[in-house]
């Protein structure tokens, strides 16, 4: 697990509030203790060569947070489409089930792919949510239904149908999966975050004949800073937080089933 999924773990707004309110302190604390307790100051000659460097910092710097952010949204999108993809090829796969023109035939199977939903909406999605592995039970739950419709004498178009259905359904899961493990690693945060403070040293070397003006605006940057931070910490984890996707169609499923009793 990384820090991210322990700061999923603090209500949206309070984790907000937090993030904002600490990369705020750094940059107007940090700016203030600067003036105050450090004795170089830069040349007023020397001020419009830092402020270029500066602004050339803080558009690479722009270009790597939007690049992250364009990461963790383009994983959340994917994360999505696979979900729906798997919630589509599930939903399909009990119409098949339900509506075989033998129904005392495929009983079984109806049962066996019953406990399977069951079995993801109880246990895959809230395994997921706290990133644990998935574990054998979860293989086994999926893998009886391919057994049991092995099992079955079936070999005509509807259940060939039903035998396709079931192949897409075991892909969209194994990328769903695959999506619930994904996340920013460690090598990303460290220049993203190195990156932020660089940007922030820059900000309080520069010469503002104001100090409260300059202790404003770099705290109004780390802010800004912190936004971005939190926007990338809601959107890494699809299957966690706030904005987790959740088993909608498979529970959509079992109030299907219900209603057919």
């Amino acid at each position: 697990m990384d820090f991210t999924y322990f700061m999923l773990q603090i209500p949206p707004s309070l984790l907000l509030v937090i993030i904002l309110l600490l990369f705020a302190a750094i940059g107007s604390i940090g700016t203030y203790c600067f003036r105050k307790y450090v004795v170089f100051r830069p040349l007023r000659s020397h001020n419009e060569v830092v402020g270029y460097i500066f602004a050339t910092l803080g558009g690479f710097y722009g270009l790597l947070l939007g690049f992250v952010v364009f990461f963790v949204w383009d994983s959340l999108n994917g994360a999505q489409k696979d979900a729906s993809q798997e919630a589509s090829s599930a939903k399909a796969l009990y119409r098949d089930i339900r509506y075989y023109p033998q129904p005392a035939k495929v009983a079984k199977l109806k049962t066996v792919y019953l406990l399977y939903v069951h079995s993801v909406v109880e246990q895959e999605f809230p395994d997921m949510e706290t990133m644990k592995p998935l574990d054998k039970h979860n293989r086994d739950s999926f893998n009886k239904v391919f057994e049991t419709m092995g099992q079955l004498d079936m070999r005509d178009a509807y259940s060939a149908q039903m035998f396709r259905q079931l192949n897409e359904l075991a892909t969209y899961r194994s990328l769903r999966q695959l999506d619930s493990s994904s996340s920013i690693p460690f090598e990303i945060w460290v220049p993203l975050l190195a990156g932020g403070a660089i940007i922030l040293v820059f900000a309080m070397l520069l010469d503002v004949e104001s100090w409260r003006l300059h202790v404003f605006v770099n705290g109004l940057l780390g802010t800004f800073i912190g936004l971005v931070i939190y926007i990338i910490i809601i959107l890494d984890h699809p299957f966690t937080g706030k904005m987790k996707i959740e088993p909608d169609a498979y529970k959509s499923i079992l109030l299907m089933d219900k209603e057919d009793i």
